[in-house]
């Protein structure tokens, strides 16, 4: 079974919620597709999970400036 045919027949299988994660998913795939090219997990040198720990860390920052902004901070 071909990547596509094995995501149609999950798909298939999922909730409308579920398939909506993985749209989203498969959007952010194509706006780094589009600023670096195809994913070539096994051809490219990048660590992985130093990207992630640093994406993470971002993501962290946002929602607590976020929250700030809406004057939910608790102790």
């Amino acid at each position: 079974m071909t990547p596509h045919e094995e995501l149609g027949a999950l798909a298939a299988d999922l909730g409308d919620d579920e398939v909506r994660v993985l749209v989203l998913v498969g959007r952010r795939l194509l706006v780094g597709q589009r600023s670096y090219g195809r994913l070539d997990v096994q051809g490219n040198a990048r660590d992985w999970r130093a990207e992630a720990a640093e994406e993470l860390l971002d993501g962290c920052v946002y929602l607590a400036c976020e929250t700030m902004r809406r004057g939910r901070v608790e102790p």
